[in-house]
């Protein structure tokens, strides 16, 4: 997937359609599509997850780099895992913030399909998504 970033300033906030590409190239991201990073996000990129995760300890953050890394990992250690945008973001177009619920499912180890869903929170600096704060629940939210 190519993803085109729209550069934000002052004069140009983020706008609603760019918030919904950068969602989608961020979902694109997490089902193994890690080439898109680069397009995507920020330099200095920070992503903070709320939960802990095997090697993460508490106030982990992860880099673009540390990013792609861990999507490889866990698209190895979980089968089938995909995960799809449950809405279009809600998109803060003067203060260039986004929110996005997501969802993840993968097959447990009894063959059964695990659904989990999320909270995405966005900063979004010159059309690059520069930071994430990501909550992410042990079950599917209620539609």
């Amino acid at each position: 997937m190519s993803v085109t970033t729209i550069p934000t300033t002052d004069s140009a906030p983020l706008t609603r359609e760019a918030g919904n590409r950068l969602v989608e190239g961020w979902t694109a991201l997490w089902n193994g599509d890690v080439a898109l990073a680069g397009q995507i996000l920020a330099p200095g990129f920070r992503l903070h997850f709320a939960d802990d995760f095997d090697g993460t300890g508490s106030g982990y953050t992860f880099g673009q780099d540390e990013l792609a890394a861990f999507i490889s990992a866990n698209s190895h250690a979980l089968t089938g895992l995909t995960f799809a945008a449950e809405a279009a973001p809600l998109v803060d177009t003067e203060r260039g913030e986004m929110a996005c619920r997501w969802s993840e499912s993968h097959a447990g180890e009894d063959g059964d399909v695990v659904v989990k869903s999320g909270i995405d929170m966005f900063a979004v600096a010159d059309g690059r998504i520069s930071a994430v704060w990501s909550l992410t629940g042990n079950r599917r939210f209620a539609a």
